[in-house]
């Protein structure tokens, strides 16, 4: 049955991807509706999977991936809070990740990317205290992606590096001023684009539960 599911969920996702895109890219109509139905469906399915032995922790990274949208995408306000959410989100992975590798935090890593994503962000005039929160979840969400790369869950580490690119075309969006139209008009085309196939790529990773058999080896 659950190999049915799934068969089932793919094609309704890519049903609700290929409307509104097709309405993005003709710029027809708002999708911002089709955009949340197919996270909510997400939602909706990692819960069925988790259920019947799937990972939890997957689940509940979805679940605030959906809160943050109720934010980020339908009131499109808020976002100290959004980001807050998804900050969360990698601090989920990164703690499936941590128990899965032998409970390496790479914590120098993150402590460099934190610092550095300060820096570019203040050059871009981003205001405290959400510059903040987007340096830490850009810090988890980088070392999220490296660690991830070692990972026997190959589906897991390509819907991270599938929602990385979303976020790259998130932060090219948020350069309108410094970029020509027709890169601005692909970013904003782009977020969706890799957003919603990442959080099925993350949904179907947790399928089932992840085992943590790894010695104990604190970095």
């Amino acid at each position: 049955m659950k190999n049915s599911m799934i068969k089932i969920f793919i094609c309704l996702e890519a049903a609700l991807y290929l409307s509104f895109t097709a309405m993005d890219i003709c710029a027809q109509g708002d999708s911002k509706w089709l955009k949340f139905a197919g996270i909510a469906l997400c939602f909706a399915f990692s819960v069925f999977l988790s259920a019947r032995g799937g990972e939890w922790l997957v689940t509940a990274a979805i679940g605030l991936a959906a809160a943050a949208d109720v934010f980020l995408l339908l009131f499109d306000r808020y976002y100290i809070v959004g980001v807050g959410l998804f900050l969360i989100v990698q601090i989920l992975y990164f703690a499936r990740i941590y128990r899965a590798n032998g409970r390496k935090g790479a914590w120098r890593v993150k402590l460099f990317l934190f610092t550095g994503s300060i820096a570019l962000l203040l050059n871009w005039g981003c205001e405290f205290p959400l510059l903040l929160f987007v340096a830490a979840y850009a810090a988890f969400f980088i070392c999220n992606v490296m660690q991830a790369s070692g990972s026997e869950n190959k589906l897991f580490f390509a819907g991270l590096c599938v929602f990385l690119c979303c976020d790259i075309c998130v932060g090219l969006h948020n350069m309108r001023a410094q970029l020509p139209d027709w890169m601005r008009r692909a970013a904003d085309i782009g977020m969706w684009t890799f957003y919603l196939p990442s959080q099925v790529m993350l949904v179907l990773s947790g399928k089932e539960r992840d085992e943590y058999e790894r010695p104990d080896e604190d970095e």
